[in-house]
């Protein structure tokens, strides 16, 4: 693209502005072909969104504008039992989905909920019909809840462990003095066989007598 495009392109005004997050396939000045790029940088104002982008085949580095319009969205983060608002600019032309994740004042975050207005909780909806977006810190450990039950007693603990730490029913686990194995996890969608921490809300063991093979979640233990 050369620069007297350039700059026509940016003085040009568009109801909607793509999503180039999704598209990653821009036309490269020096290819002068549609190639695809890697996304470097991305700055955005009211109106504006500017991309700096790589072309995969040559490795030309350029910017690629386009005006836009942008929703100012409230978004809540929780963070273990504590939670903080922010407010973010989004193409009005973008879908939001619950379980994507975006970036919050540099923080990664995972989206749990999407309200529109009325406080109608939908799974995904365009920027420009959204009214809040409530996620989780995807930067912080994730709290996993566990319950040990036998004979009538139950014992509940909490441990932090990665977002992606994978937990299995039937695998034997250790928190100090305590042996444990799975018997059912909980999601808010059900009960799966095996999940990753971010998704659990609580899981349910038995105890068992101490063996060799197990995973040690002392260290995590809080």
């Amino acid at each position: 693209m050369s620069e007297n495009q350039n700059k026509t392109y940016e003085n040009e005004y568009d109801d909607e502005c793509e999503s180039f997050e999704e598209q990653l396939y821009f036309e490269c000045p020096a290819c002068n072909d549609i190639t695809p790029h890697d996304l470097i940088k991305k700055v955005e104002s009211k109106k504006l969104l500017r991309y700096t982008v790589k072309c995969q085949d040559c490795g030309n580095v350029h910017n690629i504008e386009k005006r836009c319009k942008l929703q100012h969205i409230k978004v809540v983060v929780s963070r273990y039992n504590q939670s903080e608002q922010f407010t973010v600019d989004i193409p009005d032309d973008e879908k939001l989905s619950v379980e994507d994740t975006i970036a919050v004042k540099g923080e990664n975050v995972e989206i749990t909920s999407v309200e529109l207005e009325g406080s109608r909780r939908v799974e995904s909806a365009f920027a420009k019909d959204i009214k809040m977006i409530w996620a989780k810190s995807l930067d912080v450990p994730k709290k996993v809840n566990i319950s040990v039950s036998a004979g009538g007693i139950t014992r509940s603990f909490s441990v932090l462990v990665s977002h992606n730490q994978a937990f299995e029913e039937d695998q034997v686990y250790r928190a100090g003095e305590l042996f444990f194995r799975i018997k059912r996890i909980k999601t808010e969608k059900g009960y799966f066989t095996r999940e990753v921490a971010r998704k659990i809300v609580r899981i349910y063991s038995e105890p068992v007598s101490p063996m060799r093979d197990f995973i040690d979640l002392t260290d995590y233990v809080i």
